[in-house]
């Protein structure tokens, strides 16, 4: 674990061991959200505990639903209705909750506040309200930015037709997709322009059957039909390893020796399983044998990689590019910019900082390689993943890589430092 004002230190070193992949926050976060919702107790088990797991469990709590957070197992007896929170809802950073919870928070019978830290409160969220307000719901922003905070007067969703836009977070998909099957009719949703990240709404409908649910989708016309006044049914749910949060060890095993992580599952609804063809695709050596997958230094190469399926993948993949012979070109990357942080400026000015070559273009990111990198301080302005690719980095540097507010990793990944330790890396964290 790391606290506020966290040093990481990483020394250029060799990496060989297992480690065992963290549970998902984004299936954690589905699931909590189900379990609001359904009639009867929700087991959560091996639930993600980082910042935005937890944050997820504290909304639900917060709307009326007992929730006992045990070692390894959450149980959750849900309210008969979503209720109104007795004080602001504080969502962290975590805009897998604020958008969820909105939506659901329409089902309540009173006004729900929600809001969150800086960082979450510059990320968008206007199209999921006018979404609602097609469906009857009264919602707004305070600011009137199409930003949070957000008012949601709650009294129940009408359902009917709805579109909206994909290309900008599907996280708003998702929303609809489990706050309408409690509409008082059904709820049908056209998804306008493309659907990006799909992935993440095929991982909420999984999660949604789980719990008895039950939505009509057409990926190929957009299109998704939620019939209303459906019973969801508490259930026991398994999260499963999070290959987001696995890719960051599985990067440092194809840049500095070798690295295996357990707990993956091979047929899974998460689009970040692609780190495994990707790396393979760049010359990197990656096997799997059931639940583990083992990545072992290979020389890479440049090649062009489509990233509206896989934004998260963009900056522990900008590290391997540096390390990659020739050109890597990342196409599809603006949704980066209203992520955490502007992760477009933060991946370039990382790369360039480390020694790198990089530069963003349009829609794209150009890395040039191979580079050699040499340690630096890195600040990753409070972002995650831009944290932890910079610790990737810093296993081929030269010299010390300081990442200053490094606590920011418990966001998703709450023992990744510990991790990258026991695979033998030279990594101190200094706690503030």
């Amino acid at each position: 674990m790391t606290g506020r004002g966290t040093i990481a230190v990483v020394r250029g070193s060799e990496v060989d061991g297992t480690v065992r992949a963290p549970p998902s926050k984004s299936l954690t976060q589905r699931a909590v959200a189900c379990a609001l919702i359904a009639d009867g107790r929700t087991e959560v088990v091996n639930p993600s505990t980082s910042d935005d797991g937890t944050v997820a469990a504290m909304v639900a709590r917060s709307m009326g639903a007992r929730v006992r957070m045990g070692d390894g197992v959450w149980t959750i007896d849900p309210p008969s209705r979503p209720e109104a929170p007795e004080d602001v809802v504080d969502c962290g950073g975590s805009a897998t909750s604020m958008r969820l919870f909105t939506a659901i928070a329409a089902l309540a019978d009173g006004a729900t506040v929600l809001t969150g830290n800086r960082s979450l409160r510059r990320r968008p969220i206007g199209e999921l309200l006018e979404a609602l307000g097609g469906l009857g719901v009264h919602s707004f922003s305070t600011r009137h930015n199409g930003l949070p905070p957000v008012v949601v007067e709650g009294g129940g969703i009408r359902g009917g037709t709805v579109s909206i836009r994909g290309d900008v977070s599907s996280q708003y998909i998702s929303a609809l997709i489990l706050a309408c099957t409690r509409a008082d009719s059904q709820t049908s949703i056209q998804v306008l322009k493309s659907l990006e990240s799909a992935d993440y709404v095929m991982m909420s409908l999984d999660v949604l059957r789980e719990f008895g649910g039950i939505a009509g989708s057409d990926f190929v016309s957009l299109r998704f039909k939620i019939p209303g006044r459906q019973a969801l049914r508490g259930c026991r749910l398994v999260v499963e390893g999070d290959y987001s949060s696995a890719a960051f060890v599985i990067a440092a095993g194809a840049l500095a020796g070798r690295a295996s992580v357990t707990g993956l599952k091979a047929r899974t609804s998460q689009g970040d399983r692609r780190i495994l063809e990707i790396i393979e695709r760049m010359g990197g050596r990656i096997s799997v044998d059931g639940c583990t997958a083992t990545a072992t230094r290979n020389r890479l190469m440049g090649v062009e990689i489509d990233c509206s399926e896989v934004p998260d993948l963009v900056p522990v993949l900008g590290v391997l590019a540096t390390q990659a012979e020739g050109v890597t070109v990342f196409r599809r990357v603006s949704r980066l910019r209203i992520k955490e942080s502007d992760r477009v400026e933060g991946v370039v000015s990382m790369i360039n900082r480390l020694g790198g070559r990089a530069k963003a273009e349009g829609d794209d990111i150009i890395v040039k390689g191979p580079s050699t990198l040499r340690g630096t301080e890195i600040d990753p302005r409070e972002d995650h993943r831009i944290a932890m690719a910079a610790a990737v980095a810093g296993l081929v540097a030269s010299g010390e890589t300081v990442i200053r507010g490094a606590e920011c990793v418990s966001k998703s990944y709450p023992g990744f430092f510990s991790d990258l330790k026991d695979l033998g890396a030279g990594v101190e964290v200094i706690r503030g």
